[in-house]
């Protein structure tokens, strides 16, 4: 009777030595970004130099709210749509930063590349008299994996300092962006164009 229970403790063990061994050699996930913009990437075109009269002008600010996007894309899991009703993870990858701060801090880069003599912040700006508030709504956000294409509706619109609802600016995009390669990291570059794309959108509106 000793002899069966010591086997049965023994077996039990093994068991979960080998558990224990399974959940420790699990890779970590490899932690995903938005491409930073290289030198030799096209981004926004620059501002013009303001005329003569202008430049002693108050400095302008543009204060860039956090990016709306739907709720089942605010998380660190890198998903993308399979089918009409149906999403899916890609294994072992994770966002480095929940999806929404990621497009929040990409697009704010290049709205500060696209407007050198804007301070753009991706917070909160001093309440100043030249102080605009820019609010971007992106809905759908999905990678169509059979199709290749990454495909979002993107409307935007700025309003004057305070809380005065009627915006100064606004627009608006329909757009289908190529994925390639088939990968996250495909999928995470197709993310980054869509937002020049909104940067140039919104910096051709302001000038």
């Amino acid at each position: 009777m000793i002899t069966l229970r010591r086997l049965v403790v023994s077996h039990g063990l093994v068991l979960l030595a080998l558990g224990l061994g399974a959940c420790s050699t699990a890779p970590p996930p490899t932690l995903l970004s938005l491409p930073l913009p290289s030198p030799s990437q096209p981004v926004v075109a620059t501002e013009a130099a303001p005329p003569a009269s202008s430049v002693a002008s108050a400095p302008r600010f543009l204060t860039l709210r956090r990016v709306n996007i739907p709720e089942y894309l605010q998380t660190d899991a890198v998903r993308y749509r399979q089918a009409d009703s149906t999403l899916v993870e890609w294994p072992n990858t994770a966002w480095a930063e929940r999806l929404e701060v990621g497009l929040t801090n990409h697009l704010a880069l290049l709205l500060r590349q696209a407007l050198p003599s804007w301070t753009v912040c991706d917070s909160h700006c001093p309440s100043m008299p030249t102080g605009q508030v820019l609010i971007v709504n992106i809905a759908p956000l999905d990678y169509v994996r059979s199709a290749g294409q990454l495909r979002a509706d993107v409307s935007w619109r700025i309003t004057g300092p305070g809380s005065t609802p009627t915006p100064v600016f606004s627009g608006n995009r329909a757009a289908s962006t190529p994925v390639s390669p088939d990968t996250p990291v495909g999928q995470a570059a197709a993310m980054s164009t869509l937002l020049n794309q909104v940067a140039q959108d919104v910096a051709r509106a302001v000038r």
